[in-house]
């Protein structure tokens, strides 16, 4: 989250509230209509377009919540992934459906 200082709002985004907090979003697909069978979650990927990751600045006030994201991996887990990489090297995951997500939210 950030804000853009009041002196740099007429440069960097002309007409914005220089009130406004901000936030970088990276997008996914959508949820499909049913959570996969075998585990009983919703498949998500990153939204990519000529190769580069589909992102935005949004207002956070927007934000309607967040999830818990589990990388999809086959049998092994790569040996380059750690907690503070994977995110990063991954591309596909897996929402946690148990970790209290408002019904209206699971099936946007």
């Amino acid at each position: 989250m950030f804000q853009i200082p009041r002196s740099a709002v007429d440069e960097v985004a002309s007409g914005l509230d220089a009130s406004l907090h901000l936030a970088y979003v990276e997008w996914f697909s959508p949820l499909a209509a049913s959570p996969d069978r075998k585990n009983k979650m919703y498949k998500v990927m990153r939204l990519t377009e000529n190769g580069r990751r589909c992102a935005s600045i949004i207002r956070v006030d927007t934000i309607l919540g967040s999830v818990h994201l589990f990388p999809q991996f086959e049998a092994t887990v790569p040996q380059e992934w750690d907690s503070s990489t994977v995110l990063e090297q991954c591309n596909s995951f897996y929402v946690n459906p148990f970790a209290g997500l408002d019904s209206h939210l699971r099936f946007r």
